[in-house]
């Protein structure tokens, strides 16, 4: 379930992102790009990872990481952008 409402997010949130390019929105399309790059992560996450929690992937996992938090701070500076 989780799965299938992460690719949603990926998904839905793209929808828009031409509508805001046409109207220069840059803060906005960051976000957007971010946020659906996120959900993308989840959704790659819970397929790997599901079921189990070895650590079969472990060049993953560090990508992942590496991700999440570039993820936070881009999210966060996404809204100072004009």
């Amino acid at each position: 379930l989780f799965s299938i409402f992460a690719f949603l997010g990926f998904y839905l949130v793209l929808i828009p992102l031409p509508w805001h390019f046409q109207a220069w929105n840059s803060g906005t399309c960051w976000y957007i790009l971010w946020a659906s790059l996120s959900c993308l992560n989840q959704f790659v996450n819970s397929l790997v990872w599901a079921g189990n929690t070895l650590n079969s992937a472990p060049a993953w996992c560090e990508i992942c990481a590496s991700f999440s938090f570039v993820f936070d701070a881009a999210r966060q500076s996404s809204k100072c952008s004009k």
